[in-house]
């Protein structure tokens, strides 16, 4: 018997909607710089989640607060 196990986290873009992202696909937190401009993505977006296809989630949520959800969902 194979057993697969996916650990979720729940992130939100910044006009509010769900993304929700495999945490063993997420390879880097870009945080937004308060003292630069964000010329990116709209000032909302407060960190960028890299994922392992090279794609990128803008995130309302702190790299700090996804820190804290990585790791308590180890």
């Amino acid at each position: 018997m194979i057993e697969v196990v996916l650990t979720l986290i729940v992130l939100h873009t910044v006009d509010g909607h769900e993304v929700t992202v495999n945490r063993d696909l997420i390879t880097s937190l870009t945080a937004h710089r308060d003292s630069k401009p964000n010329t990116l993505y709209v000032d909302t977006v407060q960190c960028i989640v890299g994922l392992n296809d090279g794609k990128t989630v803008p995130a309302a949520e702190s790299c700090d607060a996804i820190r804290k959800m990585l790791e308590e969902s180890k």
